[in-house]
């Protein structure tokens, strides 16, 4: 749990990037005592939203999602530092893309997920198994989404 605190301390005291402050506007409670909702801006602005998980053990992993993701966001030094952080303590990763429009044309011509963009970018901070949630089961899960983990 520690490094979960330590990701939300350093986006509350805020991280300063070339195109302004990366920080965190809000946290409320999960629909779990395990889970909380976080909305990360630029400048004061909403950039995300995230859902973090922390695990519940031994039977639940830890995971985190991002999404209602700005096209801004993508390509920026905010997706490097954020990603950075977030693979220091998530085994488990969901990044929405639709906003992505390099990595959703990417998939769509058959690219592999981690040939693309946001892929690459993964795989790189050490993830090994990708999985495109294109089309989301029971409508509660949200737009088209790439999944990455790592052991």
């Amino acid at each position: 749990m520690r490094c979960f605190e330590d990701i939300k301390q350093k986006l509350k005291e805020g991280i300063e990037l070339p195109q302004g402050r990366l920080g965190l506007i809000s946290v409320s409670r999960g629909r779990f005592a395990e889970e909380q909702n976080y909305e990360i801006g630029l400048n004061g602005k909403r950039l995300l939203f995230a859902k973090a998980f922390y695990g519940r053990r031994p039977y639940y992993k830890e995971w985190i999602e991002l999404f209602h993701i700005e096209e801004e966001f993508f390509g920026s030094p905010a997706e490097d530092v954020l990603l950075s952080l977030i693979s220091q303590c998530y085994r488990r990763v969901f990044v929405e893309y639709y906003n992505d429009f390099q990595t959703h044309k990417e998939l769509k011509a058959g690219l592999p997920p981690e040939e693309t963009r946001l892929g690459r970018k993964l795989k790189g901070l050490g993830y090994t198994f990708f999985r495109d949630w294109y089309y989301p089961e029971g409508w509660m899960e949200g737009g088209y989404k790439l999944q990455a983990e790592r052991s």
